[in-house]
């Protein structure tokens, strides 16, 4: 199968993101070992906090072995948007996606004689969604964009 990338339109962002690194005290002359001390001195909870990873990260494994097992096959749209929340309104298709990185979704399609499928991935910070859907007979994507934490599919 040759799939074919599917550029996602991005609202212009009029608001600029402060993405300082919080560096401590000691500024840029620090040592890692003075910058450790630091962090390991500011970190008062750090019991509580490695309790926290821990079941964080064995959600994390249950929630990817479900995604896995979910994304290798290809479903009816209907089953997706009833999945994830989304809804079909004349020829367009509006997904619901928890993403707080929009600008990495990747939307990809493929035109077989059974119809179109499409296969979407939304990347988070530790995981993401990937499904397959195929789109009813005569679909095909004609572009797509995010609107409001929503992805927008644009049909022919």
């Amino acid at each position: 199968m040759q799939w074919s990338r599917i550029h996602v339109e991005m609202p212009h962002s009029s608001s600029e993101t402060d993405a300082r690194l919080e560096i401590g005290d000691s500024g840029l002359d620090a040592t890692a070992e003075q910058m450790h001390g630091e962090f390991m001195s500011s970190s008062p909870h750090l019991e509580e906090t490695m309790k926290e990873h821990e079941s964080v990260i064995s959600d994390l494994s249950k929630s990817i072995e479900a995604s896995k097992t979910m994304s290798r096959d290809f479903r009816p749209v209907g089953e997706i948007l009833s999945e994830l929340g989304g809804e079909i309104s004349g020829r367009e298709i509006s997904i619901p996606l928890p993403t707080s990185l929009p600008e990495d979704l990747v939307v990809e399609s493929v035109n077989q004689e059974e119809g179109a499928l499409v296969r979407l991935i939304a990347p988070e910070r530790f995981g993401g969604i990937i499904r397959h859907f195929s789109l009813n007979e005569g679909d095909s994507i004609a572009g797509a964009r995010w609107s409001n934490g929503r992805l927008v599919l644009e049909l022919n």
